[in-house]
């Protein structure tokens, strides 16, 4: 796992793959450090900073997990991902990690961010070390999502365009579930199904609203940036984390098998 950890995340900077994310991030950072800096709030919230680079997982996440299966097939090299002494899960949790790795190096900038904070007498407070930890509990279950992507798509390009819409989805999914709220509490008024009443059929909207933004990872970590801790957000990344990686592993094992 080890070898597969180093000769992934070292194959991030062979290529301009690591380079481009690591820059693509810094200038988004920047760009919103030096906004706080110099607009017109006269105070600068790392927290703010960090939710922000948030919403680029879209973008981001693709980029750095499009290439870790899907680039094996390119290369006709998966054949020795599947005949090396190493076992698949190990292969994959090495990937996963090579990947992990290269987004809390990607957070460089974010600490150059803190430490000229306080070089200018800013505080920076245990809440911004929530929000950075919330960021990579996040990237976490994004990336295994990425994981499984590539390793069930025949190219990087594909790989990154299904992902994009997966996790689009996800950024989606708030709005998405107040939209499908307001046409099942439409439907109830108009077909008068059950005979109830406005308070009722509101109370039974929102019920769907909760039960779907309960899905919802962004919100769900949304108390990390607030500086608030919870079990169950870290529960929830986790185990679906943990999902994914598996259904990844499943899906090679199978490809290995296939092989043979």
């Amino acid at each position: 796992m080890i070898a597969v950890f180093k000769r992934e995340f070292l194959s991030y900077f062979r290529t301009p793959v690591g380079w481009v994310a690591i820059c693509l991030l810094s200038v988004i950072s920047g760009y919103y450090f030096t906004g706080m800096m110099t607009g017109t709030v006269a105070y600068v919230n790392m927290n703010l900073e960090i939710a922000y680079l948030r919403t680029f997982f879209i973008i981001l996440i693709p980029i750095i997990t499009m290439r870790l299966f899907a680039e094996e097939k390119r290369n006709g090299t998966d054949v020795l991902l599947y005949t090396m002494p190493f076992s698949m899960k190990e292969a994959v949790i090495g990937k996963f990690l090579a990947a992990m790795a290269l987004q809390a190096l990607m957070l460089v900038s974010v600490f150059f961010h803190m430490i000229i904070t306080v070089i200018l007498s800013g505080y920076i407070s245990s809440a911004t070390w929530g929000a950075i930890f919330g960021y990579l509990v996040l990237a976490a279950l994004f990336i295994s999502i990425g994981m499984l992507t590539s390793a069930l798509t025949e190219n990087q390009i594909m790989s990154a365009v299904v992902c994009f819409v997966v996790l689009l989805f996800f950024s989606m999914l708030s709005s998405i579930a107040s939209q499908i709220s307001d046409i099942f509490k439409s439907f109830l008024k108009f077909t008068h199904l059950f005979g109830l009443s406005e308070s009722a059929i509101y109370s039974a909207g929102e019920g769907l609203r909760s039960v779907i933004v309960w899905f919802d990872p962004y919100t769900k970590t949304d108390c990390y940036t607030s500086g608030v801790f919870k079990l169950v957000p870290l529960v929830f990344c986790l185990s679906f984390t943990a999902v994914f990686i598996y259904i990844t592993f499943r899906v090679l094992e199978k490809k290995r098998w296939s092989q043979n």
